[in-house]
């Protein structure tokens, strides 16, 4: 009769074991990675032309934050789609949407690689890991779409390279309902 106590016991403390893990995995995940209807904080920001932003509250209705660093061998990879899909965010919504990157670099490593790379949208730094962080962008490249209210409409952190993200993206910028579209938020 012990014996199968024991055996009971085991089992219900393994299963409690198990939920744990698996809240303590979801509460890591909810608190560092970006996720659907999440606020971002307003952060002051000017681009390297000299034009001041405001990451984290659009001007128009939407903003899409593109974070990179300049040594990234994903960013560089998701760079042609990214490019081509700021220039299909522009020529359909205009400057209703912004698009800015957002590199964790100082300005001269910045403006360098965007000099390199051409392209077609403003770029900002942020020098300061914590402002970074506040994005939940700690693994690059993330791309965020943010709503008027500054909540998050769509994430990708990973590379951003297939057509199906983009129109995921672009789909998500066509909302204008509370809802969030589909997002993609996984590692590389």
């Amino acid at each position: 009769m012990g014996l199968l106590g024991a055996c009971a016991l085991v089992a219900v403390l393994a299963w409690q074991n198990r939920e744990l893990r698996e809240e303590r995995r979801w509460f890591v995940t909810r608190t560092t990675e970006p996720y659907l209807g999440m606020y971002v904080p307003q952060v002051e920001a000017t681009t390297l032309d000299g034009a001041a932003h405001v990451l984290g509250a659009p001007s128009g209705t939407f903003q899409v934050l593109y974070f990179f660093t300049p040594t990234c061998p994903y960013s560089r990879r998701s760079l042609p789609r990214v490019a081509e899909a700021a220039r299909r965010i522009a020529q359909a919504h205009g400057p209703d949407v912004e698009v800015l990157g957002v590199c964790h670099c100082t300005p001269a490593q910045a403006r360098a690689y965007a000099d390199a790379h051409r392209l077609p949208f403003a770029v900002t730094t942020l020098t300061d890991r914590r402002h970074v962080m506040l994005f939940r962008a700690r693994n690059v490249p993330a791309l965020l779409a943010l709503d008027r209210d500054g909540r998050l409409r769509y994430a990708r952190v990973g590379t951003f390279d297939t057509k199906e993200r983009m129109q995921d993206l672009l789909a998500a910028l066509q909302r204008t309902d509370a809802s969030p579209a589909l997002a993609t938020v996984e590692e590389r």
